[in-house]
């Protein structure tokens, strides 16, 4: 029998080799534009030359080792040492490592960063390179992270009260579920009792030499890889590196690095776990499978095809959300990697209350369904058009990549996955090359691999309510085996074969065109009354962005149509278009990269959405249907209404969401117009006005201005706005919205919501007022909120050890009053609150009273310069800059390239001043959460 497979082997190689003209044995290239060594001391690098963003670098440290890796003793302590990567090193002592890189306009979070999961440890940053000083200190932070860390008893003993409250944030019924099914579905493998955050007890109590063991095992230059991908010389910054990091001695007498299984089991497990605090059912069905490293050409095969198997399977989930009573509120299936050495096949089903049976049935007959029949043609045809489209787009965008992106592959390549990295040039030729040899039998074959007894865990967890059955293990486990015996029928591929727009179009021609020159763009006026704004930009190579709007929105209509308007472009969205429902729509549109979303908002309605140059005309399609032939289809109306009170029924189950919800309503002053939604409330939906109300805000070209930012040729386009927006009807109605009269409470308002079993509170004190509005308050307000941010991370999070995260987010609105707000927000023990919120008043009035130091306020200066640097090379960016400058300047750009010199001008008298007007402590609220009060 083995002779007999050896040789069948034999046989399919040579004949997918024929096929394709690729070695299916050969092993995946290494992409050349890549610089990969490993220095004599064991440390591994990459090194890539990439500018997108211009002038930055990326910069990973890899360590390949976690909390798998962790003693006894030491539970907690690879995330610990994480920490403490931030609070001290060799050439930059205490909190100076975070000091300096925002200095130089990096922020805390979104470009300084590190994460601990079971098996990696990994810092990253993102630094400017202006100047060669910049990038040779990032390399210094690296090479500080990967051999020089401090680890000083006082920063240790500092540090424990910061990830005592990040342990604190993630309790809840979530956490306290899993820690009851983990055991089980890791059975009798070390990664269930190795969690990343550790054991509580030991992170408070560790000595520090413990920690610092931990770190002389596992921080060494065989098990770390540094990346760098940025905007500079590949050559030179590949001989910094080498030379740089080949300082690291080699470790002598290493500690033995091992790599941990999960073992296999013959017999299925079911766990039920329920909890009183959990908001809806989840039932999880896995089967786990060795991971699977690619190397070979071959391997790349095997991806694609699991590839195409995963995107069908879910599009037929996704078809059962869409009937009038469907079996779950959501569903997926798809084989991945897990974590440490094993993959998984994972069928996930979220439920409705007292349908646990029916929403996890329902997945595992898919299963079924695929394993006796297979896929249909027609369906893998279209899956095979789909990912050709996506990685044709990949690779038309292979010369804008970003910087993090490349990182990261180079990050998974060097950890236990090993993930290849051929190149897009490669992984797009193999696409072609390969897709057309897989067959629909062997893509079909995965189901009987991967869908087996043995290996399989099932988990389902659930909320508590009284009066609501949930299944048992053995009804679970005789569900299993009731399945395997049911009758299916084979999958009905129903495809609608018509075009989506059937005859010619009228068009109408631009009427008149003005030129943009202070951003570069250009404004045409159509005969129809349309006005269309168009920036050309070389951003991105197959990227174009869109977004239209029209004044009005769901503020001109009353109380008794308010749910209605509020769930109108969420109907219509997945209703379809025309004689085309959602399912047949999807089908239609395979292979299309582009999308397209209506939206209905308090003052304004439109559309958001993006193409690829190819599909644009595909998205003109569609938004010239949603003017002209939108629907609301019934069945897909059922199904929302279905799923979304599932979601809702329990939802203030959860303490989280009963803080936001009272947030919310306490924020807009119990306004009937800003409920929070609840069950009930879905009974004012009514289909026919949520008809009427869309077809009213999607109906008059003329009340629209419609923005395209992107690769864009200006002849071709312009065609296609004349077809399509130029035969949108006009109503000229010239409507505006309406004020609602909604208002922050007046004075000073402070709520404490007691909910939940864990000793944990949030806590959000939000100031508030009228506003002047102009570019240079807003810039100055940002600056303000910077400056407040870095203060409260410094002296709340760092000095006192009390919250995990903390900061202040200022926000401004000038319609339908001109308005500001600025919310401050963290998390804590619930006998701190009024400690911290104390502590948090006295640092405003010390900016209030004596302005921000001058290290703050360079600090928020430089990050406003190096977003605006970074903004103005993204198409997202020029979007919102086109959409707000007709929306609140009539599209008058004059001032666009103020930016810097407002930004230059705000001094420490600036910020003192703004600090003395927007804090105002006889105008503010806030909303606390604490635990439940017991008697």
């Amino acid at each position: 029998m083995r002779k007999l497979l050896s040789i069948l082997l034999v046989l399919f190689t040579l004949i997918s080799t024929a096929q394709t003209g690729l070695d299916l044995t050969s092993p995946l290239p290494e992409d050349p534009a890549v610089s990969k060594g490993v220095l004599e001391n064991g440390m591994t690098y990459y090194v890539r030359a990439n500018s997108n963003p211009k002038n930055r670098a990326d910069l990973f440290l890899v360590v390949r080792a976690g909390s798998i890796d962790e003693d006894n003793d030491q539970q907690g302590l690879a995330h610990f040492a994480e920490h403490m990567a931030f609070n001290g090193t060799k050439n930059f002592p205490k909190n100076e490592l975070i000091s300096y890189l925002e200095s130089i306009g990096m922020e805390f979070g979104p470009e300084i960063n590190a994460y601990t999961s079971f098996d990696e440890t990994v810092y990253m940053i993102k630094v400017p390179l202006d100047s060669t000083e910049y990038m040779d200190k990032g390399l210094m932070v690296l090479y500080d992270w990967a051999s020089q860390i401090t680890d000083s008893d006082e920063e240790i003993n500092k540090e424990r009260g910061v990830i005592h409250e990040e342990w604190r944030g993630g309790r809840g019924a979530s956490e306290r579920m899993m820690k009851e099914w983990l055991p089980v579905f890791l059975h009798n493998s070390r990664y269930a009792e190795r969690l990343p955050i550790g054991k509580i007890d030991i992170i408070d109590n560790f000595e520090p030499e413990v920690l610092r063991r931990y770190r002389a095992d596992w921080y060494r230059p065989d098990l770390q890889a540094v990346i760098v991908v940025g905007d500079f010389d590949q050559q030179a910054m590949t001989n910094k590196v080498k030379e740089l990091f080949s300082q690291i001695p080699a470790p002598e007498n290493a500690r033995e690095k091992k790599y941990y299984d999960i073992p296999g089991h013959k017999e299925t497990f079911v766990k039920v776990v329920t909890d009183k605090e959990a908001q809806y059912p989840i039932a999880q069905v896995f089967y786990k499978h060795p991971l699977v490293v690619n190397k070979t050409i071959g391997d790349y095969r095997e991806s694609i095809k699991a590839s195409i198997f995963n995107g069908i399977i879910n599009n037929r989930l996704q078809e059962l959300t869409q009937k009038e009573n469907p079996p779950f509120v959501f569903a997926s299936s798809s084989y991945d990697e897990l974590f440490g050495p094993t993959s998984v096949y994972a069928s996930v089903a979220v439920a409705q209350n007292g349908k646990i049976d029916t929403g996890i049935k329902a997945v595992l007959v898919e299963n079924e369904r695929v394993k006796k029949y297979g896929f249909t043609a027609t369906e893998f045809g279209r899956q095979k058009t789909a990912m050709l489209a996506s990685i044709e787009k990949a690779y038309n965008e292979r010369d804008k990549q970003k910087s993090i992106n490349y990182a990261n592959e180079y990050k998974r390549n060097f950890l236990m996955t090993q993930e290849p990295f051929p190149g897009i040039e490669n992984e797009f030729n193999y696409y072609k090359q390969l897709l057309p040899s897989i067959t629909l039998e062997e893509v079909n074959a995965l189901a009987n691999k991967w869908i087996i007894d043995e290996n399989r865990v099932v988990i389902v967890t659930a909320p508590e309510i009284e009066g609501v059955e949930v299944p048992s293990e053995e009804a679970i486990s005789a569900l299993l085996d009731e399945v395997e015996t049911i009758a299916v029928e084979p999958y009905q591929d129903n495809v609608v074969d018509k075009p989506l727009i059937e005859g010619e179009l009228p068009g109408s021609s631009i009427a008149a065109t003005k030129q943009l020159d202070d951003i570069d763009a250009v404004e045409w006026k159509l005969q129809n009354g349309a006005t269309v704004v168009v920036k050309s930009t070389e951003f991105k190579d197959d990227e174009i962005l869109f977004s239209a709007y029209s004044l009005g929105g769901n503020s001109l209509y009353g109380q008794a149509d308010d749910i209605s308007a509020d769930l109108a472009s969420t109907i219509v969205a997945m209703s379809g278009i025309g004689d085309f429902d959602q399912i047949a729509l999807d089908k239609l549109l395979a292979g299309k990269v582009f999308n397209i979303s209506p939206y209905i908002g308090e003052l304004t309605e439109g559309f958001k959405g993006s193409s690829s140059k190819k599909d644009i005309e595909m998205l003109f399609k569609m938004l010239y249907l949603y003017f002209t032939d939108l629907r609301v289809d019934e069945t897909a109306y059922g199904s929302y209404m279905s799923r979304m009170a599932a979601v809702l029924e329990n939802k203030k189950a959860s303490p989280e969401a009963a803080f936001r919800d009272t947030f919310k309503v306490v924020a807009n002053n119990y306004h009937p117009r800003r409920r929070t939604m609840e069950v009930d409330y879905l009974k004012e939906a009514d289909p026919k006005r949520i008809y009427e109300i869309a077809k009213e805000r999607f109906a008059d070209a003329s009340d629209y201005k419609f923005f395209f930012v992107g690769n864009i040729d200006l002849d071709q386009f312009k065609p296609l706005v004349e077809k399509y927006i130029g035969s949108i009807p006009t109503a000229s109605k010239n409507e505006h919205w309406k004020d609602l009269h909604v208002s922050a409470p007046e004075g000073v308002v402070e709520k404490t919501v007691y909910r939940g079993q864990e000793e944990k509170s949030i806590h959000y004190t939000v100031f508030h007022g009228d506003f002047d509005y102009s570019r240079k308050n807003r810039i100055v307000i940002d600056a303000l909120g910077k400056v407040l941010s870095t203060r409260l991370l410094e002296v709340i999070r760092e000095d006192k050890s009390s919250v995990y995260s903390i900061g202040a987010r200022p926000s401004v609105d000038k319609w339908p009053e001109p308005k500001y707000e600025i919310m401050i927000y963290y998390g804590t023990a619930p006998e701190k609150v009024s400690e911290l919120q104390q502590a948090v008043f006295d640092e405003i009035k010390k900016i209030s009273t004596d302005g921000p130091t001058d290290d703050d306020l360079v600090k928020a200066k430089e990050k406003l310069h190096r977003e605006r640097e970074v903004n103005l090379r993204e198409n997202g960016y020029w979007l919102s800059v086109l959409s707000s400058g007709y929306m609140y300047k009539d599209g008058d750009f004059s001032n666009f390239d103020e930016f810097d010199e407002l930004v230059n001008e705000i001094d420490v008298a600036t910020v003192k001043q703004a600090a003395q007007e927007y804090f105002d402590f006889n105008s503010y609220f806030s909303v606390t959460l604490k635990p439940a009060k017991t008697e």
